[in-house]
């Protein structure tokens, strides 16, 4: 599992991709939501994924250390 955590101002979020899988979570690690709300996205869709980072954090770039998995 790679893992990389962006914050932007008093958000933050884990994008988590698990290889194996080839499955993408996105997890709001911001304190401001209940636990119960945290995970925005569980899938196989690159594209989906970083739509909910972006819900959270707003327009965002993609961090060098995932973008590979933009493109594929």
């Amino acid at each position: 599992m790679e893992e990389v955590r962006i914050q932007k101002k008093d958000r933050a979020v884990s994008f988590r991709v698990i290889e194996e899988e080839g499955e993408y979570i996105v997890f709001d690690m911001s304190l401001s939501n209940p636990a119960s709300n945290r995970t925005h996205y569980t899938g196989k869709q690159f594209a989906e994924a970083w739509k909910a980072v972006e819900s959270i954090l707003g327009e965002t770039e993609i961090p060098d250390e995932i973008i590979k998995y933009a493109n594929s």
